[in-house]
């Protein structure tokens, strides 16, 4: 019997990305959101909406996966690995979490 709570590598995925910029430098996140955003695409992956707070103090994306694999490949990116450098520097941080639409 599998969880029904972990993806599968077939079912398409809605992540809620949660940032913390309240010790942020936003010229370095900023940096670091333009390169790995960009890597979206290539893994069919998109941007559904992205906010951030009139304070600029958090950020949320909610981004589409068509699978957990495209996920998986995206996070293992070696073009989003070298920018790893520039999101510590910026001192940002985050939280993920698989989210469903409610009807």
């Amino acid at each position: 019997m599998t969880d029904a709570r972990q993806p599968t590598l077939s079912a398409a995925m809605l992540i809620l990305a949660q940032i913390d910029l309240s010790n942020a430098d936003l010229a370095l996140f900023d940096e670091y959101e333009s390169t790995v955003l960009a890597l979206l695409e290539k893994y069919g992956a998109r941007i559904e909406d992205r906010l951030r707070s009139a304070d600029d103090r958090a950020e949320v994306h909610l981004l589409y996966f068509p699978n957990a694999g495209s996920l998986a490949a995206f996070r293992n990116d070696p073009i989003r690995a070298s920018a790893q450098d520039i999101w510590e520097r910026s001192g940002a941080s985050s939280s993920l979490t698989e989210v469903a639409r409610l009807k």
